[in-house]
Formats: structure tokens, sequence, C-alpha cells
């Protein structure tokens, strides 16, 4: 990568940690993504019980963290628009709608921990699954979606690598990813108890 933070936050999530020390908290974040997805972050393989809404919930922040790098801002007020121009950007979605389906999959289980959210214009009950549907958002009804988590978390990763390629090769997208990195880019483990920022 373009600098020694980039290495740090784009960290291969296999690559095992060594504590106490400094990682990046995209690497973190997928660590723990594959953890709820039932998967050991070492290896790949099934090593336990998935535990997928977290896993989702986890998705989701990780679009929003990678929204503030992209933009290179963390103003308030702005989450939606940030959200919704990186999944522009980088999803590989069929219809306009659906950014703003998924936007709301993040607000209905990041601020009510449920499956339902509005604006001033649209209801959106959501259904979630996980079987890794080549579709990624169905939808049922006129105010009902089917998203799969698993397919949700193909395209979270696809995001993050093509945002990675784009960000080695623009000096504005640089610029923007390093205002970005003292603040939410990395994370000191002192011990298995212990997070700060670094």
């Amino acid at each position: 990568m373009f600098s020694s933070e980039a290495d740090m936050f784009f960290r291969e999530p296999s690559d095992a940690p060594s504590i106490p020390g400094t990682f990046g908290v995209l690497y973190l974040l997928r660590r723990d993504i594959l953890q709820c997805f039932g998967l050991n972050p070492n290896t790949g393989k099934e090593y336990q019980e998935p535990i997928l809404w977290p896993g989702g919930m986890a998705i989701l922040a990780g679009i929003d963290l990678l929204a503030k790098f992209f933009k290179g801002s963390d103003a308030i007020g702005e989450v939606g628009q940030r959200f919704k121009s990186f999944i522009d950007q980088y999803f590989q979605l069929s219809l306009e709608e659906d950014r703003e389906t998924i936007y709301q999959l993040r607000n209905s289980l990041l601020h009510s921990f449920g499956l339902y959210s509005q604006t001033k214009t649209q209801q959106y009950h959501f259904v979630l699954t996980a079987n890794n549907n080549k579709m990624l958002i169905q939808k049922i009804a006129l105010d009902k979606f089917q998203i799969d988590l698993r397919s949700l978390h193909c395209a979270f990763e696809n995001a993050l690598i093509a945002y990675a390629m784009d960000l080695n090769k623009s000096e504005g997208l640089q610029v923007k990813f390093l205002q970005m990195f003292p603040n939410y880019g990395a994370l000191s483990i002192g011990s298995l108890n212990q997070l700060a920022i670094s």
C-alpha cells in the first residue's frame, strides 16, 4: 500500500495478531466479522456456530468506516450521504434504490437492533437470510426487503478491495485517508481486556 498506515489498516484478517500491539481498525473489524460468520479468522475454516445478526451490524459499521476515509470527512449530519456515496462507488448494485435500502438496513440494525426503518416517504421491513444468494437485495413487497448477509459480506469485501486499489493510485484519496487515520485508523491493544485509540 502507499503508506505504513494503509498497510496496517488493510492488513489481511488471516494474519494473526501478536498482542500487545497496534492494529488497523479495519483489520480488527474484518476478523470480528469472520468470527461472527462462524469462521476462524486465521484459517477461514468453520469452527463455531455463526452469530449472523452482529456480523451484519459489523459489516454495516465497516461501510460507515470506509465511507469516512473515502470522503475524508466525519462531519456530523453527513453520515447518510457518505454511506450512500461509498455504496454508489464500490458496490455492484443493479438498482439505484438499493443504496437507500442498505442504508435503511444500517439504520434499523445499528440504531434499533431491529428490522424496521422509515423515511418521510417509505417504510422498510427487512427479512435477513444467510444463503449466499446471488441477489444481495430482493424486494418482496412494496415495503418489504430481503437481504442476504453472506452476500452483503462478499460485497463488502469486494468493495474494500476496489477502494484499496483506487487509494493506491489516487493522491486525492490518499490525502483524505490520512486525514481520517489519526481518529479512526488504529487501536492499541495492551491486553485482551484493554483497547485504546493509538
